[in-house]
Order: structure tokens, then sequence, then C-alpha cells
């Protein structure tokens, strides 16, 4: 009888044990692998061509304007983002382009037509018309100091969509 107990003991102590390391086990893989699913990843944009280097270089020569950059991203049938690691040039993708701005002055009175002047550079001399973009979106901003722990954000964004070879404005915001 005793000896049954000790045996019946043991077995259920040997469930237990198992099942504690067979739950600690798929608890640190589910954590392995749920961290290298979100590490930081290494930058998605595709180098900048030629063209779009000398056209910046170009861009960083006028008065006041600094640090234009792209953002490459893909984009679904309605045109919203699509949310990825990385970027395909041969699906439909957007093109967004972002220029600082050092003063108000500058900021205040740029031309309405600038950033359909550089939208349609980009499109016909920078891109090349690729057939997959749908969109290319324009944005200007400016941030004015108050003091050393407070500042003001502006910025004006313009979209244009490609429609059969040609660009046609969406909107015009100024925040």
């Amino acid at each position: 009888m005793r000896k049954k107990r000790k045996t019946r003991k043991r077995f259920i102590l040997q469930i237990v044990m198992w099942s504690c390391i067979l739950f600690s086990v798929g608890t640190c893989t589910h954590y392995i692998l749920w961290v290298s699913l979100h590490r930081a990843k290494p930058n998605n944009q595709p180098e900048y061509s030629a063209k779009e280097e000398c056209y910046f270089k170009e861009l960083e020569k006028k008065d006041n304007w600094k640090s234009p950059s792209r953002y490459l991203y893909n984009i679904d049938k309605k045109g919203k983002a699509l949310v990825s690691d990385s970027v395909f040039l041969n699906n439909p993708y957007a093109y967004s382009l972002r220029i600082d701005i050092k003063d108000s002055t500058t900021f205040f009175s740029l031309p309405s037509k600038t950033g359909d002047t550089i939208a349609l550079y980009l499109y016909n001399h920078v891109v090349d018309r690729n057939p997959k973009l749908q969109r290319i979106v324009i944005g200007f901003s400016y941030i004015e100091r108050i003091n050393e722990r407070a500042s003001i954000g502006h910025s004006r964004t313009e979209e244009y969509a490609v429609r059969e070879k040609r660009l046609v404005k969406l909107k015009h915001d100024m925040e």
C-alpha cells in the first residue's frame, strides 16, 4: 500500500515538474520570438538616386531651406498607407518630400505654386514617371522657437495623385 502511494506521488510530481518545464520553455520561446519581431529595424528606405541627391542639393541652395528628405511607402488601392517593414517599388507607392524652412518670413511668403512646381519636377525628372508611383506628398515645415523650452510648429502639406500620367492636386493644408 505504501509503495503504491509513493509511486503515485512520484508520478504526480513528475507530471507537475514536466508541466512546469514545458511551460517555462514555451514562455521563453514566445518571449524570444516576440522580441526578435519587434526590435528596431534598420532603415528600410532605398538609397537616394543620383537625380534625387542633385535635386535636393539644389533645393538646399534656396534661401533658408534646409534638409529636404524623402520617405517612400507602399499604399493600397484606396490610397491608404500599408504597414510594412519594407518598401517595394514594384507595388503601388507614395513619395513624400519634407522640407524644413529656417525662418517665418520665408515660410509664410512661399508662393502657392511652389508645391506644384516641385511635384511636377519630381514626377517628370526625378522618378521618371514611374507607373507604380500613385501619390506625391510635399510638405514644408517651420518651427518657431518661443524660448528654450517652448516652440510652435507650422506646416504646409500638398498632396497630388497620379492619374493617367498626370498629376492631380488633392489637397492643400496649412497648420
